[in-house]
């Protein structure tokens, strides 16, 4: 079965509702069971002592008779009784003479033996059956003792009573409130269900953002991140879009140039001539290779693609090899490599794309240094960061175009060397990817020097599989 949230609430709200409910019924009728008692036993205490009175009074009266021709008696079949209260039945009292204990007044329904033991005070007794709430007032005064009993079956009803005027009212709005909450619930929910409706009926090229001005501040989190979502995809198809007409013009050249020399080697008669046609035709197909490759390395690199397991990169160990690999191509110019780096500099990042970005700075720097020139690596840490530098010899970048240098397929207006203008794209990703950031300055070596610097303990960076 799914999850709903709808079911949850409604649930989560009911149990609530009814453990409430169930501590609140117990409560008030443990509550009311001690205040009835109470009330009940300060009416006995009353009745004691309003019947010791009156008969202390009366019996004065009865100067010069015996008590035993004064006592009087009374029965359940008496005539007087037929149109008396239910309750007086559960009602009894006695009145004794102390201390012979000679018992003077007693109620239709109260036994011949005492009420109760005790000469004074509350007890609970069994009579006949039945349990008894009994009180004994003493007058030592007189002599006379008052005893008053109820039977407890007029508290418990009066308590159950009041349990059911409760209880009932509760147990009938229990569906009511759950039809309400369930109301409630739906329509809490009706902005979750627009917001679901705003995204279905979305079209698939649709990426404005979602309007949140009338979102409740419980979703308008859900809805601020469907907008960056959103901002996201729209940055990522726009720079694919970009990246493909870039790519389909950049791939247009090579393959047209190898095109015409198709053709010219199929219309030539001369061998040296096909030759070179043929000659020229590998170098195409070698430079449109080389494009193929750097533009899939550069969408894979792209800080919106997935990324991978980070892992501690020993720098140094990774440039001499990135550099042992560069060297045949260094030495057909005559440029000689250098290494100059601090022992112990490594970075929590990712191998080989960091091993691609060396690469690529490399592969500039050779290209764009003349014959018999000077390349430098240089790994430093300086105030906690770690930099990672390429210096050459060759022209330089004039300051007013050194930002440009990152875009996509810009190349230097002038230049002789062969490229595709995407290696220094990659490494702007690869650098953004491992939050570094990239200085470009005037090397000691007379050309170009590329930074990329490292921040102070490179942890949580986002590294490209």
């Amino acid at each position: 079965m799914r999850d709903s949230i709808r079911r949850h609430l409604l649930l989560t709200l009911l149990s609530i509702t009814v453990l409430v409910w169930t501590v609140t019924v117990i409560t008030s009728y443990y509550d009311a069971r001690h205040e009835i008692g109470e009330l009940f036993d300060a009416q006995l205490a009353q009745s004691a002592r309003t019947l010791l009175s009156v008969a202390g009074h009366e019996l004065e009266e009865l100067e010069g008779r015996t008590l035993d021709s004064a006592h009087i008696h009374f029965h359940a079949d008496n005539p007087l009784l037929a149109d008396g209260h239910a309750y007086e039945h559960k009602l009894a009292y006695q009145l004794w003479k102390q201390p012979d204990n000679t018992l003077i007044l007693r109620s239709f329904n109260a036994p011949n033996t005492p009420l109760n033991e005790r000469p004074s005070g509350f007890s609970t007794r069994t009579i006949n059956d039945e349990l008894w709430r009994v009180l004994s007032l003493l007058d030592e005064s007189s002599g006379f003792q008052v005893q008053v009993g109820q039977a407890f079956a007029i508290r418990e009803e009066l308590t159950d009573d009041i349990a059911r005027r409760i209880g009932i009212p509760i147990v009938i709005a229990l569906p009511v409130l759950t039809l309400l909450i369930f109301v409630g619930i739906g329509r809490s929910m009706r902005p979750l269900r627009r917001l679901a409706e705003a995204v279905v009926y979305r079209a698939p090229n649709n990426l404005e953002a979602i309007d949140s001005t009338n979102v409740p501040s419980e979703i308008r989190p859900l809805v601020n991140a469907l907008n960056s979502l959103f901002e996201r995809l729209g940055r990522a198809f726009e720079n694919d879009r970009r990246f493909t007409a870039d790519a389909a013009h950049e791939l247009r050249t090579p393959l047209a140039a190898m095109k015409t020399q198709a053709q010219v080697a199929r219309r030539s008669k001369d061998p040296a001539e096909r030759e070179s046609a043929i000659g020229k035709m590998l170098e195409g197909v070698d430079r449109a290779t080389r494009l193929v490759e750097q533009l899939l390395t550069l969408a894979r690199v792209d800080p919106d693609t997935g990324l991978a397991q980070r892992e501690q990169v020993d720098l140094p160990l990774l440039a001499e090899a990135v550099i042992a690999d560069h060297v045949p191509q260094a030495r057909t110019k005559g440029i000689a490599l250098q290494l100059k780096a601090d022992k112990a500099l490594s970075i929590a990042g990712h191998r080989d794309s960091l091993g691609i970005l060396l690469r690529n700075l490399l592969d500039n720097a050779i290209r764009y240094t003349p014959q018999s020139g000077k390349v430098q690596v240089s790994l430093s840490k300086q105030a906690g960061e770690i930099f990672l530098c390429v210096s050459d010899s060759g022209p330089g970048v004039p300051a007013e175009q050194r930002e440009r240098i990152f875009d996509r397929f810009y190349r230097l207006a002038g230049q002789e060397a062969e490229g595709s203008g995407l290696g220094l794209s990659i490494v702007q990703r690869i650098a953004a990817s491992h939050q570094a950031q990239i200085r470009l300055d005037q090397s000691t070596l007379g050309g170009l020097e590329i930074c990329v610097i490292f921040p102070k303990g490179v942890k949580d960076c986002a590294v490209v599989k």
